[in-house]
């Protein structure tokens, strides 16, 4: 009997050794006593580095604490400034109330000046070597002052998470204009020929184009694209000079296309899906592209009952027009906004070897030496599931 008591004390007390670390998490952090990092801004002056937090207050994000009345703050911004990136995140370390945690972070903005610095290397490179932020972080460039765009709130008082820079790609479905990157693609980019990158370009709106019943309300838009190479800015480029990029995104989701031609300027198509194909053309040293669109469209607006054969061939002017004046926009700039470069690289690396120049085909206006485009027009009215066209 002793001896089976004995074994009994023994198990007794190998069990309580292997449950005493299980009885509490101390290296934890609780989560209602951590504040949450949603949004980061980079801006540099002066030799110095300037960073905006954006903190969410997680409690307003639930629906039904939103709809039973609760009040309070939903955005609070931090600025700190320090030579480097990091030590103006330890200076803002010093004045905040609990630990910051940056695992929710989801997306970066750099002002204009921030990215003629070395201020897109210094940050990814920071956050790329921190263990609790992601790769999906969304980025963006813009001239707005960073406080304003960090406290701009979505409409309805919906979530700040569900804003147009947190959440790109729900707007993107619907209007696929300038498709969203994030920090993988912006590495990939960068790192690829021709090393250049497209950045969305964003403001808040000037114009009242949101209000409620008391006030109008300024929100994010996108208002073009900030082309980066070498992990600096090349160039602001504005919507009215990028029309072409869209139908050149093999990504594109849906987006709508107004002719241009004179006759048919009332006609409006939705462009649901687009086809890409890039085929590199070596002479010697003579180096072309050609490009082959398909598109498939519906007929949105034809309030004249227009010929849909006419209107075929108005969409299909409209598109090439659009992607040639990007195209030379590009040129003109030193842009290889297509990623042409890439194309070659990656069909006939000898060939760019022979001709790249820092990494890119040098392109000229004539460059491109075929392009064709074939709109296929599935529908014109409701529930017509066949092709109108033949």
């Amino acid at each position: 009997m002793r001896q089976t008591g004995k074994r009994k004390f023994i198990y007794l007390a190998l069990f309580l050794t292997m449950t005493l670390p299980l009885a509490g998490c101390w290296d934890t952090n609780e989560a209602e006593r951590m504040v949450y990092v949603h949004g980061l801004g980079v801006d540099y002056k002066d030799q110095q580095y300037t960073i905006y937090l954006q903190i969410i207050n997680p409690r307003l994000l639930a629906k039904s604490e939103v709809a039973g009345g609760t009040s309070g703050t939903k955005i609070e911004v931090g600025r700190a400034s320090g030579k480097t990136i990091n030590e103006a995140f330890f200076k803002l370390y010093k004045s905040s109330q609990r630990r910051i945690f940056w695992g929710h972070l989801g997306f970066v903005i750099f002002t204009e000046e921030a990215l003629k610095s070395e201020a897109i290397q210094a940050t990814t490179d920071l956050l790329d070597r921190y263990r609790e932020t992601r790769y999906r972080l969304w980025m963006y460039a813009t001239n707005e002052p960073l406080v304003d765009v960090l406290t701009a709130v979505p409409i309805m008082e919906m979530s700040t998470a569900l804003s147009r820079v947190s959440d790109p790609l729900a707007t993107y479905k619907q209007s696929s204009f300038v498709k969203p990157i994030d920090m993988r693609e912006l590495f990939i980019l960068l790192n690829e020929p021709p090393y250049e990158a497209n950045i969305p370009y964003i403001n808040l709106t000037k114009e009242n184009i949101w209000r409620t019943e008391k006030k109008s309300h300024q929100v994010i838009q996108t208002k073009g694209i900030a082309s980066v190479k070498n992990k600096k800015l090349q160039k602001i480029i504005k919507n009215q000079n990028i029309y072409g990029l869209r139908w050149m995104t093999k990504d594109m989701k849906r987006e709508e296309l107004t002719l241009t031609t004179k006759e048919f300027s009332d006609v409006s198509l939705l462009i649901n899906k687009v086809k890409v194909k890039i085929k590199p053309i070596v002479k010697k040293n003579n180096i072309q592209f050609a490009i082959s669109i398909k598109a498939d469209a519906v007929l949105r607006e034809n309030p004249k009952d227009k010929s849909l054969k006419n209107i075929i061939q108005a969409a299909e002017q409209t598109i090439k027009q659009q992607v040639r004046e990007t195209y030379l926009h590009g040129v003109e700039s030193n842009i290889d906004i297509y990623r042409l470069s890439e194309m070659l690289y990656r069909k006939n690396v000898q060939a760019w070897k022979n001709a790249e120049q820092n990494g890119k085909v040098p392109l000229t206006e004539d460059s491109i030496q075929k392009l064709d485009v074939q709109v296929h027009l599935i529908h014109g009215e409701k529930n017509r599931k066949h092709s109108t066209i033949k």
